[in-house]
């Protein structure tokens, strides 16, 4: 399959109708962030268009069709490939979800080191991660070695020293515990902090399994 590299009219490029890969309206003004700020994004992925002369339709790259639409590009640099219908459709259903996924470690090095030169404000407009999490990483690069403790605190210091909890989980498993944190701190009477969430969701499940002492 050849491909070429071109700058196409930005009214030549139609979405694929059967394009099912959509962002929420947060992500797609981060992403417009990222652009304005840059002048850079991937380029589209298109082939041309079956029946509609001198047009192309867009494989890959519908979110960043419309948010180069909004801020007035008037020509979208794109990878063309010459494809039938039907590889474009396998190309459609693959493109737009084939990705990996972070390892949370290099993830969090990746971040502790973007908040050395950016502020919470730029990085949280401009990336997917939350700006509690942003903030709650940048206190716990502050703090000293001696204060991280992997746990077996003493109760003289328990109090006081936060304690690192290392695991991983699969994507959707760490949607759904951020979703129960997120609910957590939106029905707290006080603003609190991620760990202080999951500390009240380990209370109240340890409540409901606690054997009942009259029983």
């Amino acid at each position: 399959m050849d491909a070429t590299l071109q700058d196409i009219p930005i009214d030549c490029l139609v979405a694929h109708p059967e394009n099912s890969n959509h962002m929420t309206a947060e992500m797609l003004r981060k992403l417009r962030r990222h652009i304005e700020r840059t002048g850079k994004y991937e380029p589209l992925t298109v082939r041309p268009h079956p029946s509609a002369e001198g047009k192309y339709e867009v494989l890959n790259g519908h979110n960043r069709l419309r948010v180069l639409r909004a801020i007035g590009h008037q020509s979208v640099r794109c990878v063309v490939w010459d494809v039938d219908d039907d590889q474009a459709r396998l190309y459609l259903a693959t493109l737009n979800r084939l990705a990996g996924s972070d390892v949370p470690e290099r993830r969090a090095a990746l971040l502790e080191g973007l908040l050395g030169t950016f502020d919470i404000a730029d990085l949280s407009a401009l990336l997917p991660d939350d700006r509690r999490q942003l903030e709650e990483l940048e206190r716990l690069s502050r703090l000293e070695p001696e204060d991280l403790v992997a746990g077996g605190a003493s109760d003289k210091h328990e109090s006081r020293l936060p304690v690192i909890l290392d695991f991983v989980l699969e994507e959707a498993e760490a949607k759904e515990v951020n979703l129960a944190l997120d609910t957590i701190r939106a029905s707290a009477d006080e603003e609190i902090s991620g760990g202080q969430a999951l500390v009240r969701l380990a209370r109240f499940y340890l409540a409901q399994c606690r054997p009942d002492p009259a029983a």
